[in-house]
């Protein structure tokens, strides 16, 4: 029986349960609508990684489709923990600057995609620009998970407190330990995107039960 990718469908499936009980329960707020698209973006690539390794749908448009998911993420992350904190501003959009770039600039090399490797834990992608990609993909989240920190010590009221502190969890489960394993074992750097996505299956959980619980009438 073939493996590679259903690891991918599971995910996906228990990530379309959460955006479900998030359009259903979650009060609909700007900061809970931006965890449902981030989830939605988690949702989509998952779902473009079983196409391409278990059904062996591996055209360029596709890997395009999947980078393009997994682009937005760090900035749309950032744009997200920025809102809950209110530090609100058009001077924000700026942040998606660099994977706007990426999303205009592939289109123009995109027969220089291809899949290197399927199995059933992750993908590897071959794209050009990867190191630099890398950097940008990086940076955002770092920012994401400080400023979380800064604003759950900053807070006093318990409530307020517990969610951030949920929030900032999310990234620090997902993200370390992929990070530990990329170190351990430096040959999975070029697959740290999907591991990446793996692991942020944690990131949708407690994002899911954050949005869940941030009742805040409009952010």
């Amino acid at each position: 029986m073939k493996l590679e990718g259903l690891l991918s469908l599971f995910i996906a499936c228990i990530e379309v349960v959460f955006i479900i009980n998030l359009l259903i329960f979650s009060v609909k707020n700007q900061v809970n609508r931006l965890v449902i698209l981030l989830i939605t973006l988690l949702f989509e690539y998952q779902l473009i990684e079983f196409l391409i390794c278990f059904t062996g749908v591996q055209k360029q448009i596709i890997i395009y489709l999947a980078l393009l998911s997994i682009s937005l993420l760090p900035p749309l992350s950032l744009f997200t923990a920025l809102t809950y904190d209110k530090k609100v501003s058009s001077y924000n959009l700026l942040i998606f600057l660099p994977s706007l770039f990426f999303i205009v600039y592939y289109p123009f090399v995109i027969d220089r995609f291809a899949v290197t490797k399927c199995t059933v834990l992750y993908a590897s992608y071959h794209y050009p620009l990867g190191d630099l990609y890398g950097i940008f993909y990086y940076i955002p989240i770092i920012a994401t998970m400080i400023l979380l920190y800064l604003k759950w010590k900053a807070e006093n009221k318990t409530k307020q407190q517990s969610l951030t502190r949920i929030y900032l969890f999310g990234y620090l489960f997902t993200f370390l330990p992929s990070i530990i394993i990329v170190l351990v074992f430096p040959s999975l750097i070029n697959s740290v995107e999907s591991l990446l996505c793996k692991f942020a299956f944690i990131l949708a959980a407690f994002l899911t039960y954050f949005a869940l619980n941030n009742k805040i009438k409009q952010i």
